[in-house]
């Protein structure tokens, strides 16, 4: 029987694990995408690739986690071969080189830097799957077998939600140039099919497109980043009625042809002091996240009460949940919880708005999580 095709990519870019898998599929491997590097081990058992594609994912320290990873699958499968998938410069050329103690004990079999050349990627995936496991490992054997085997620390779980500029910095370039990779993909595949196949010239342009807008998003909410953490934001303050803009972002939510949110508006005014504008960016977060992370006819449930001198406004879903494990990173820039990294988003947005409901006096917080749902709370101090 001969040995299965399968190519294994580590990406957690949802349309970048898209693109890749499709250029797999089309030159003839079986391609399978997990997210979660913490999947690595078990989707190795399962589908033994005969190569793995590993994305350099973005610890809180702004390091990549490619260089544990690979040493960890050359530990337990020591003829499986791996290329290093990194818009790092500074990792690619490391790599490259092979002369550095973490280097050599990854001895990645190929390397491919984001925006990549579609030639140029399908080239090296087949020069790493037909090269023997012989040729692959030559040069490891010439090293101490000490170093072969060295895990540097897990420093993954050491998150804050203050990072040094440095580290935010190597996160934003890295977030960036994943839809600048896509749209580059997407452009050559269009250049490929034009005047053969307009459907799928169509779909290449309609991606591109989308990741565009991807990228739009993504600058303004960096842009917000930056203007919070260097105490630029301007907030024009005024007296409003909570009540109203809560409805507001209800109504510019309540899409579906049956309504699915159902908010618990008070009697009387609600009056709060804060930047309307700023507070409705926080409220639209929230839905827009119950929306996302839920099923398409789950019912969402906002209410708006006072206790004691602070107006409260809960926002609960019945989506995925966040695990426990998960939930004291949750606000912290670009974390994207294992249950919804295969969903659009930045991981920016619920630290944007707890930072801003900071600003106006206010807080942000988880206030429960399970299975079956989540309740977030928005809590604004009252007008005086």
């Amino acid at each position: 029987m001969d040995a299965p095709n399968n190519v294994l990519v580590v990406e957690d870019d949802v349309a970048l694990s898209k693109l890749v898998g499709g250029l797999l599929d089309e030159a003839g491997y079986s391609a399978v995408t997990i997210a979660d590097h913490a999947l690595i081990g078990a989707a190795v058992e399962r589908w033994q690739p005969r190569l793995v594609i590993l994305d350099g994912e973005i610890r809180s320290t702004g390091e990549g986690r490619s260089w544990d990873d690979a040493v960890a699958i050359r530990r337990a499968h020591p003829d499986l071969p791996v290329v290093m998938f990194s818009a790092d410069s500074d990792d690619l050329e490391e790599a490259r080189a092979g002369t550095s103690e973490r280097s050599r004990a990854a001895s990645f079999a190929g390397i491919v830097g984001k925006p990549f050349v579609v030639e140029e990627f399908l080239a090296t995936v087949r020069s790493v799957v037909e090269q023997p496991v012989v040729e692959q490992h030559a040069k490891i054997t010439t090293e101490p077998a000490d170093e072969a085997i060295t895990v540097f620390p897990d420093i993954g779980q050491h998150l804050v939600a203050d990072w040094p500029a440095t580290d935010l910095f190597a996160t934003v370039v890295h977030e960036l140039r994943a839809p600048l990779t896509v749209m580059r993909g997407q452009a050559q595949l269009a250049r490929r099919y034009i005047g053969q196949d307009p459907d799928r010239t169509r779909a290449a342009l309609d991606s591109a497109l989308s990741q565009m807008d991807r990228m739009a998003r993504l600058i303004s909410e960096l842009l917000n980043q930056s203007r919070i953490s260097s105490n630029a934001l301007s907030l024009n303050v005024v007296a409003f009625d909570l009540s109203d803009a809560v409805a507001s972002a209800v109504t510019r939510h309540q899409y579906g042809e049956i309504a699915r949110i159902a908010f618990d508006r008070p009697l009387a005014a609600v009056r709060v002091r804060g930047d309307p504008k700023r507070i409705a960016e926080i409220l639209d977060n929230l839905v827009d996240n119950a929306i996302k992370y839920s099923a398409q006819s789950a019912p969402i449930e906002v209410s708006l009460t006072i206790d004691d001198a602070e107006a409260q406004v809960r926002v609960a879903d019945h989506g995925v949940g966040i695990p426990a494990s998960e939930r004291s990173r949750l606000f912290t820039p670009f974390y994207r919880t294992s249950r919804t990294a295969d969903i659009h988003g930045t991981g920016l947005g619920l630290h944007i708005s707890q930072q801003l409901a900071k600003r106006h006096g206010g807080r942000l917080w988880l206030e429960t999580s399970s299975d079956a749902g989540s309740v977030f709370a928005l809590a604004l101090p009252l007008k005086k």
